[in-house]
């Protein structure tokens, strides 16, 4: 066992961060569970109108749907959509889920049972991300679980914990490896999609000429931002690279490097948080960047505070504690290779596979469901223009009227807001919609198709299905006179500083033709018949 320890030993020091964290081991899982509070409660305000009985997509009606499966194949889908709902689901269910959510990481705070807590934590979101369909398709998802299991590894594992104890107050061997190495995936590869996408903006620095316009959610800094001379923009794009392309090799550059990393990455993420709405990725990746600062970076009075005096006890240089960091630090790192490899071969031109396939099959393909072990690459694809969905309903099939969404743009008068770290999943979803060329209910109303939800989504506004309209603003005409819905596409763009003073427009646009069919309104009387009768209404 000596040898072997001391083998591990050697091993591991050649990658590990040679500096003490235990200020970091104080400080993540708190910060990570302040953002599982964002997650769990900006779920919760919009899961009914999305995935709630009444809502776009139902996850009752997904459950059902795999236990058929399940039953008819004599085989289990656990492993692929890992969830609490397996064994039961309800809408009343999914909200206690989401308290639970956040009451486990107010205790995670107050420091009670971290690493159990936030084990149950890790769960409780891959049951909603599992099961969330496409409104939980984003990348910064994929990132909250994959930080959330390698803080189980961090976090002490004792009833509570506010100071940590003079003795083994160092986390385990390898959790802080994992998660620096997580910050260097997500931060390089983010760069790296963008330069070698193919993508000729990215390459000639011209991307933010069309980003603070073209992005998901703008704010209101953004339309000032698009205002700015092309070379400031250019030089911006410049300087985005350097921080995501070089910076990330810093991290293992010892102790200034990963100070340099973690400056770099929060002016960054203070940058893209300022300019538009990205829920709570940039405060977990800020959160992941603190990890960067070892003890020398903290203030000593600070440490007094979190770490109890030693009282000449030496630190053992292996404990039990420390295994299972280790013991998972080896299979991680393969399988995040793994999903990058992929991930690169699908994305990038010309890249071919550098890890057998066959490993894909074996080793990554079964733990793919949890989604904890992934390849990360945001914005590689610059959109130009902004096409916009603008749904508008009418009574009388001649006067249409727009029914506005609460964050996305629609009213031309109405400011860029910011909404952020919430993230409204619906409006977001709009987005990717329109770069679609149609609705077309013959082609995309089947399960599969990419437009499958917008068909849900206008039929759940079309059958009256109130927690679907709410998550829309109130309707210009009363509910009951409604009989029809239809969407249109229209070409946005920031107006320019003269145009903004003249007539306090933040858009203008330009009609692009319609966008999804007629959709009648099933008057209320037929609903409520319908409703009392126990059939869907028409």
């Amino acid at each position: 066992m000596t040898r072997l320890q001391a083998l591990l030993s050697d091993v591991y020091s050649r990658f590990r961060p040679a500096a003490s964290y235990r200020v970091v081991r104080w400080l993540f899982p708190r910060l990570l569970a302040g953002i599982y509070v964002i997650a769990f409660l900006s779920w919760e305000v919009q899961l009914d109108g999305l995935c709630g009985e009444e809502g776009i997509l139902p996850t009752g009606r997904l459950m059902e749907n795999i236990q058929k499966y399940e039953e008819v194949e004599e085989t289990s889908l656990f492993w692929s959509y890992p969830s609490l709902y397996h064994w039961q689901y309800s809408d009343a269910l999914a909200h206690g889920l989401c308290w639970a959510g956040v009451c486990l990481s107010l205790l995670v705070i107050a420091g009670v049972l971290q690493g159990p807590l936030l084990l149950a934590l890790w769960f409780g979101y891959l049951s909603i991300a599992s099961t969330g369909e496409i409104f939980m398709g984003y990348q910064w998802d994929a990132l909250l679980l994959e930080a959330g299991l390698l803080a189980v590894l961090l976090a002490p594992w004792r009833w509570w914990t506010w100071r940590l104890p003079a003795r083994h107050s160092s986390p385990p061997k390898g959790s802080v490896f994992l998660l620096h190495f997580l910050l260097f995936r997500l931060m390089f590869l983010s760069g790296y999609v963008k330069i070698a996408g193919g993508d000729n903006v990215w390459e000639d620095m011209s991307a933010l000429r069309y980003h603070f316009e073209t992005q998901p959610l703008p704010n209101m800094l953004a339309w000032w931002m698009h205002q700015l001379p092309d070379w400031a923009l250019a030089w911006s794009c410049r300087g985005m690279y350097g921080i995501e392309l070089l910076l990330p090799f810093a991290i293992f550059l010892g102790r200034w490097g990963r100070m340099s990393a973690c400056a770099g990455f929060s002016l960054l993420m203070v940058a893209i948080f300022a300019t538009g709405n990205y829920n709570f990725f940039n405060l977990l990746t800020v959160a992941l960047a603190l990890a960067l600062l070892d003890d020398s970076w903290w203030p000593q009075s600070l440490k007094r505070r979190l770490v109890k005096e030693s009282r000449g006890e030496a630190e053992p240089r292996w404990h039990w504690r420390h295994w299972p960091a280790m013991l998972v630090a080896g299979p991680a790192l393969l399988l995040s290779l793994l999903a990058a490899d992929g991930f690169l071969a699908g994305r990038i031109p010309g890249w071919k596979a550098k890890l057998p396939v066959e490993w894909q099959a074996s080793l990554y393909a079964p733990v793919q469901g949890l989604r904890s072990f992934n390849a990360y690459g945001l914005f590689q694809d610059m959109t130009e223009e902004r096409p916009e969905i603008v749904i508008e309903v009418s009574d009388d099939g001649y006067r249409w009227l727009e029914l506005e969404f609460p964050w996305k743009p629609g009213d031309l008068k109405r400011r860029p807001g910011q909404v952020a770290p919430h993230q409204p999943r619906l409006d977001w979803q709009m987005w990717f919609a329109a770069l679609y060329p149609g609705f077309q209910p013959n082609r995309d109303a089947q399960p599969g198709s990419p437009l499958f939800w917008f068909g849900e989504f206008l039929g759940g506004l079309a059958q009256g299905k109130q927690p679907v309209w709410d998550l829309m603003e109130p309707p210009p005409m009363p509910m009951d006179d409604i009989r029809e819905i239809r969407a249109v596409l229209y070409q946005y763009r920031f107006t320019d500083m003269a145009t903004r003073l003249q007539t306090g427009e933040w858009w203008t646009r330009e009609w692009k033709g319609g966008y999804s069919p007629i959709f009648k309104i099933t008057p209320p009387a037929q609903r409520e018949a319908a409703a009392e009768s126990g059939q869907d209404a028409p």
